[in-house]
């Protein structure tokens, strides 16, 4: 991890949905930090807010989306003044790889050409120089050039993942968000895909966001890992502290609901859902499915504290511990 400055820092990220049946409050208080060359793990079950939170760091969320907070490039705050201070990083600066790769490409345009789109829109190549920087790309993601001029029905899925990679790396950004990237590809093929993140994070210098339900896929592809419940973090720290030491409840059960061919212990899965983000929340939000609620956690909801260095939680049995070390 670089000694500079985080590359990517947001503070008290905040997103609402308007909704027919009123406001859902999607993304509560999000906050996290990442230096060139990092990757991030960010988990937890679906509708936490993981993707969400991505969309909104670039400003890529549907109309009815109310956005709060601050999401620092190089300590330049990129929301400040909305769509006309986000655009200009878009794929410039901060660029994305969408689940489900087919959709991310017009089924009627050459993949080439649509590759050479972010370079062309941000003016950092064009004509010839941009179809060049195209083959460039599909050597470093591993596709042959000579499918520069197919179609995205041409690609296998794989094929098209790489692809996608490739548009998101047009334009020599510092950030790259990943959501879900492995989704819907076979198990060697997911594999292929996530060493090439690494390969190319550990190459390139890009800081990495990997949205992912799948706590192997973490272990495997990031050094840090941040755990969302209920649109809020409720834990970050370094993946192996968050695996052999969790601090919050839910982290722990996460991992125990995950298969391991190594352990003896049997799969457990956690109880009940997740609360619903159009009403209020009062106490902590995963109380109701905790296994080791006590007194506050029903009424007060538990600060977000360090725990130790670098690693952080959300829960009322930090608190006790800390009392007890002052």
């Amino acid at each position: 991890m670089s000694t500079r400055g985080p590359v990517l820092r947001v503070e008290d990220l905040h997103v609402w949905f308007d909704l027919p049946g009123g406001e859902l409050h999607a993304v509560q208080g999000v906050s996290f930090e990442l230096h060139a060359g990092e990757r991030l793990g960010l988990v937890g079950e679906s509708g936490c807010g993981k993707t969400t939170s991505i969309l909104a760091c670039i400003g890529l969320l549907p109309p009815n989306a109310s956005v709060a907070g601050r999401v620092y490039l190089n300590d330049r705050d990129i929301l400040e003044g909305g769509e006309s201070t986000v655009a200009p990083h878009r794929w410039k600066d901060v660029a994305m790889v969408f689940q489900g790769a087919m959709n991310a490409f017009n089924p009627v345009k050459r993949i080439g050409d649509q590759i050479a789109e972010p370079m062309e829109l941000h003016r950092t190549a064009k004509g010839r120089a941009a179809r060049t920087r195209v083959v460039e790309l599909f050597e470093m993601v591993g596709i042959a050039p000579e499918r520069v001029d197919r179609y995205p029905h041409e690609f296998s899925g794989g094929m098209r993942q790489r692809a996608a990679i490739a548009m998101a790396l047009a334009c020599n950004p510092q950030v790259l968000l990943a959501d879900e990237p492995t989704t819907a590809l076979d198990v060697m093929v997911q594999a292929q895909i996530l060493e090439l993140l690494v390969q190319l994070s550990e190459e390139l210098g890009l800081a990495l966001v990997l949205v992912t339900h799948d706590l192997p896929v973490v272990a495997q592809t990031c050094g840090r890992a941040a755990v969302m419940y209920a649109g809020r973090m409720v834990e970050d720290g370094a993946t192996t502290d968050l695996y052999h030491d969790p601090k919050h409840p839910y982290t722990r059960l996460l991992f125990s609901a995950t298969p391991d061919l190594y352990a003896q212990e049997h799969i457990v899965s956690i109880p009940g859902v997740p609360p619903r983000l159009d009403r209020d929340i009062v106490g902590c939000p995963f109380q109701p499915r905790c296994d080791r609620a006590f007194a506050p956690c029903p009424t007060i909801a538990p600060p977000f504290v360090t725990v130790a260095p670098r690693h952080a939680a959300a829960c009322h049995l930090n608190d006790v511990a800390l009392e007890r070390t002052q």
